[in-house]
């Protein structure tokens, strides 16, 4: 095992007697969500809250993390460049302990890498990475993140850099994409169940809840002109039906819930999200508004977890019903407080990433669990 001090000025991490790291969080961001912050002791300080309903604690305010994971009493993350790069770049995994505050690092990662390129399932972590012809799926230890097995997929030829995603499945397989070529592996093993080869370049993958059906989004150029959604059966890899979204001019994101598939998309300077049916990929929500919560100048990011539809821009926070999109609740951002793409919920609480690097826990209102559809 690994222990990270962080040593940047920004995040202070001390050694305790039992040999944990205790992070101390950097100062709160001015006209951002409410924020709590730590001490260097195991034990945090809280501060008053503001106005704000959605209080935020502050996780690690070093690096540039992504692909966030939450298991249980800990979140995994990726830990690398800012941005997405058609160059091999250099990335790590990271464990951080919820209940000690410890910080274990994995080895570095050298290679294309999409997002999200790590998952957890089949009591393992999991991180894709592309080098050469191959993408290389990494299974790591969840306690200590050393690497278990490394499992080769080889390439079909493709005009796309292979920046490999994943995405997994409830009860099902661990879905890996580089290019335009998706293999089923098995979660525990890592042997290769299925494959299957898509219209283009894959954008983003996402499974429903009940792991029966698997969604993905090809762009059909690396310059733009389109994207395919495509709808699969998440055990067998069988195309079921597929939908073209022309317009979309860079690859868009797809998160599955109860009988549908919310899209977001961006096409030009604005972009939204909206709701396609499972059972004819048919849009059904919302109604169109104009620019609003679901349309809105740089797009809107949209994420399905712990049963609630998560919706976030330059200017909002929002919680939905997965199911029909009616809003539970909505806090104004004054100023960049979270990173738009990548919120994922566990235990209650949502877990996001920094616009200049780190992690932080928000805490949304109690109307953002209150369901009000039959199998939200």
């Amino acid at each position: 095992m690994r222990v990270v001090p962080w040593i940047s000025g920004v995040l202070v991490c001390t050694i305790g007697a039992a040999g944990l790291c205790a992070c101390g969080g950097g100062p709160s961001r001015p006209n951002a969500l409410a924020t709590t912050t730590s001490t260097t002791g195991l034990s945090p300080r809280t501060t008053s809250p503001t106005v704000s309903d959605w209080p935020v604690r502050t996780i690690t305010s070093t690096g540039f993390d992504r692909d966030l994971a939450p298991a249980s009493s800990v979140v995994y993350w990726m830990q690398g460049p800012d941005a997405l790069s058609a160059e091999p770049v250099t990335t790590m995994p990271v464990r951080y302990d919820l209940v000690s505050g410890q910080v274990t690092a994995g080895a570095a990662i050298s290679g294309l890498v999409g997002s999200p390129a790590l998952t957890v399932i089949g009591g393992w972590v999991w991180v894709v990475v592309g080098e050469g012809s191959e993408t290389l799926a990494e299974q790591l230890d969840p306690s200590t993140l050393a690497v278990h097995a490394t499992h080769s997929l080889v390439e079909a030829k493709t005009p796309y850099p292979p920046s490999p995603v994943l995405t997994a499945t409830v009860d099902g397989p661990l879905w890996v994409a580089a290019g335009d070529d998706v293999w089923a592996l098995n979660p525990s093993s890592g042997a290769i169940e299925t494959s299957l080869t898509t219209a283009g370049a894959v954008a983003s993958m996402s499974t429903d809840p009940a792991g029966s059906l698997l969604y993905v989004a090809s762009q059909l150029s690396v310059v733009g002109g389109g994207e395919v959604l495509s709808e699969y059966n998440a055990h067998s890899g069988r195309l079921l039906q597929t939908s073209n979204e022309p317009g979309v001019v860079g690859p868009g994101t797809v998160a599955a819930t109860v009988g549908g598939v919310w899209v977001s998309v961006r096409t030009g300077n604005a972009g939204g999200a909206y709701e396609m049916s499972s059972a004819g990929l048919k849009v059904v929500s919302p109604t169109p508004q104009g620019f609003g919560v679901y349309d809105q100048i740089m797009g809107v990011a949209s994420g399905v977890s712990e049963g609630v539809l998560w919706l976030s821009s330059l200017s909002a926070l929002t919680c939905a019903d997965p199911n029909h999109g009616a809003i539970r609740a909505s806090e104004t951002i004054q100023g960049e407080a979270i990173e738009a793409e990548g919120l994922v919920a566990s235990d209650h609480v949502l877990y996001a990433k920094a616009p200049a690097g780190g992690v932080v826990a928000i805490t949304p209102p109690a109307a953002c669990w209150v369901s009000d559809s039959p199998g939200a």
